[in-house]
């Protein structure tokens, strides 16, 4: 078996081809942060892990597990070899950087989440709580008084199946703890956050105004709007979705208004037995919740980071196409009756529950940020973005139709068979051009081109 020659950088990836920009537009990111777009060496690294794992090379395992993880463009993973044959390793999810080492023998890491300048007794039955709900890893307090997230276990049961769920486990729990704690307990102090790319000002004004102009904009609707909302609940709650989704994506916050935004997903999700109404009015207290907060308290949770794990799931094309055959339908009533915006957030709820709940093959997740794009062409403008897809309330079929061309053009080689037909492309009222771009896009064929056996 031969391994050389497999960590050299490839000109061109997937991974590059979501997140690069182009020359002229601002270097801002949308969306969680997803660890399926990988270059084929990745891949090939994964496989090896394994191989060696079960030859009990547990040390050259997990070198190939760490290369695995590391994405050589950004830097979230820094291994370190020492003479003896330990390995000291550096992981770096979010807000929280993890540190450890493997020997033969043993493998360990922790991230410290937070400082505490004294141990108040809600925050230690909190740690105990959330211990419950881990499966790898564990709460614990170092010597240093820091909350710290710890996983350890021996070379011989670290397989590289394991090591991914346990430290997938430890990392995105820290990252995300970090914020919600030290915003609800005062005797918590941050700690390691020194590779934190700060924002600039402009752009979380841009981002706060959006969140609560949205916000408002949408109960507007709710409260003012010429549909009965108790006597149609589904449409408030397609509403309400459609806002958090776009929010989550567009805006990217962490900690308390991230948890408010899982709040919402998880009362209409996670709630059989309740009633539509009173989901819609639980989502709505945390709408208001939401609406409360200061500009100061939302620009500690604008920040650029780098992420090892992503949290989305890896997903094929085919759960994007179930999705849109379950709901897009349900348009057409709305649009009959004139309730435009609800038609509208329908297709909206499609477009922001994937991308909130998927890592969607590469061309999806990229049509799925243009529709974004056209149909809130302010805020884009606002952040930087030169882009013309609106003219008034008249869309721009030319400018919107060269960037279809672009997008196919870009993936075409790692996917042949990608068909985007435009012929059906409505561009009559927004309601319209929604609803076609989603059955384009259920239409599409974005089966991958085939790896090449190693």
């Amino acid at each position: 078996m031969e391994y050389f020659g497999l960590f050299r950088k490839e000109a061109m990836s997937i991974f590059r081809d979501i997140f690069n920009k182009s020359s002229d537009e601002p270097d801002i990111k949308f969306g969680r942060y997803s660890d399926s777009y990988k270059e084929e060496t990745k891949y090939d690294a994964w496989d090896i892990a394994l191989e060696l794992y079960e030859d009990k090379k547990y040390l050259k395992s997990f070198i190939y597990f760490l290369e695995y993880l590391k994405d050589d463009e950004v830097g979230n993973v820094i291994i370190d070899k020492s003479p003896d044959g330990r390995i000291d390793f550096q992981i770096f999810q979010g807000s929280k950087h993890i540190t450890g080492y493997a020997t033969q023998k043993k493998l360990y890491a922790e991230a410290k989440i937070a400082k505490a300048t004294e141990l108040e007794l809600g925050l230690l039955r909190r740690m105990v709580e959330k211990n419950y709900g881990l499966e790898y890893s564990r709460y614990a307090l170092d010597d240093d008084d820091c909350i710290t997230m710890v996983f350890d276990t021996n070379s011989l049961d670290a397989s590289p199946y394991k090591l991914y769920y346990a430290l997938k486990e430890l990392a995105t729990n820290a990252d995300k703890q970090d914020d919600i704690l030290v915003s609800e307990f005062k005797s918590l102090k941050r700690v390691n956050t020194g590779h934190i790319r700060t924002i600039s000002e402009e752009e979380k004004k841009v981002k706060f105004n959006f969140l609560k102009s949205s916000i408002n904009g949408t109960i507007d609707i709710i409260d003012n709007g010429s549909l009965n909302m108790v006597h149609y609940p589904g449409a408030a709650s397609y509403l309400i979705l459609d806002l958090v989704y776009k929010l989550d994506f567009l805006i990217k916050p962490e900690g308390v208004t991230m948890e408010h935004i899982e709040q919402i997903h998880n009362t209409f999700f996670n709630n059989k037995t309740m009633s539509a109404q009173r989901k819609n009015e639980l989502m709505r207290k945390e709408l208001k919740i939401m609406l409360k907060l200061d500009e100061d308290d939302f620009f500690h949770e604008i920040y650029e980071v780098l992420s090892t794990f992503g949290i989305t799931l890896p997903s094929g094309h085919e759960r994007l196409r179930s999705l849109i055959d379950s709901d897009l339908n349900n348009m057409d009533w709305y649009v009959e009756n004139r309730h435009q915006e609800v038609a509208l957030s329908i297709a909206g709820y499609i477009v922001g529950y994937s991308l909130f709940n998927f890592a969607l093959p590469a061309p999806d997740r990229e049509l799925l940020i243009l529709y974004y794009k056209i149909f809130n062409q302010e805020f884009f403008r606002k952040l930087g973005f030169d882009i013309s897809y609106h003219n008034g309330d008249v869309l721009e079929k030319k400018s919107i139709l060269k960037v279809i061309k672009a997008i196919k053009g870009k993936y075409l080689r790692n996917y042949p068979n990608l068909r985007l037909d435009t012929r059906n492309l409505s561009f009559e009222s927004d309601v319209a051009f929604a609803k076609s771009f989603l059955l384009m896009l259920r239409q599409m064929d974005v089966s991958k081109k085939k790896k090449k056996k190693r």
